[in-house]
């Protein structure tokens, strides 16, 4: 497995202890609409402590991390970091929390890696495919979507446009699929979709730190997505199957991207 894979994990067991030691007291956070989100001193404290290792190892390597670098240029090889992902749940003792990260060389990802430390999940993709726990995962069989389980993050805080879309999912395209699962993560999200717990994945796309490690490992695990609806609308539609995608795109994408 390649330096940065190895690395990456070593790292985030080492941070683990301040996780899942660490203050969980929650101070309110800007964000774009003005809603609600926190950040804790725990998310500050490691995301110092991967920065700090990642200078020690790969000196001159670019960083973009949510809480201290989130406008930072992306370098020719280039970590895109977030330290708690979930932290909304982390402050108030869900467990579905977990840090992410992956590894860009010339804007391309090449490794990705998501763990979960209430669960000691260690999620992990690279060129040579996606493993949890060092044991290789597959996403799920193809089923109709009318069985499939369906993950969707928190309502945008972006934009009001996704806002309405994400609205426009649950509201009526419940009779659609099997379940809604909000985790209230994309790290659980994403993995869960890798390891095929969950069929589909739906949320607008924002920093990169929220999509990037998640969908390179969901990818690499054979997570399939339409490239021209998330590149032209922001949307993304990430399914276990090329056939649960098919079916995905032609009942939920117009519903979602209705005005109104």
């Amino acid at each position: 497995m390649m330096r940065e894979a190895e690395f990456i994990q070593r790292v985030f067991r080492e941070a683990a202890p301040i996780v899942l030691g660490g203050n969980r007291t929650a101070e309110a956070k800007e964000t774009t609409l003005g809603v609600y989100d926190v950040v804790t001193d725990s998310d500050v404290r490691t995301e110092e402590f991967v920065l700090s290792r990642i200078a020690e190892e790969f000196p001159g390597d670019s960083v973009i991390s949510e809480e201290t670098h989130p406008d930072a240029l992306e370098g020719e090889r280039c970590w895109v970091l977030d330290p708690i992902d979930g932290t909304m749940n982390y402050a108030r003792g869900i467990p579905f929390f977990g840090m992410q990260a992956a590894f860009l060389e010339d804007g391309v990802p090449t490794m990705a890696c998501i763990y979960l430390p209430v669960f000691d999940e260690m999620f992990v993709a690279t060129e040579e495919g996606a493993f949890l726990n060092g044991r290789p995962m597959r996403t799920a069989d193809p089923r109709p979507l009318r069985q499939c389980l369906l993950a969707t993050g928190d309502f945008s805080r972006r934009a009001e446009s996704f806002r309405r879309g994400q609205a426009n999912l649950m509201s009526r395209c419940f009779d659609d699929v099997g379940r809604f699962k909000m985790f209230g993560a994309s790290c659980v999200d994403y993995s869960y979709l890798a390891c095929g717990r969950i069929d589909v994945h739906v949320r607008f796309l924002n920093k990169k730190w929220d999509y990037l490690p998640g969908m390179y490992l969901a990818v690499k695990a054979g997570a399939v997505f339409d490239r021209a609806l998330t590149r032209e609308s922001r949307l993304l539609i990430l399914c276990s199957s090329q056939e649960v995608l098919d079916e995905a795109v032609l009942r939920l994408a117009p519903v979602i991207l209705r005005d109104g």
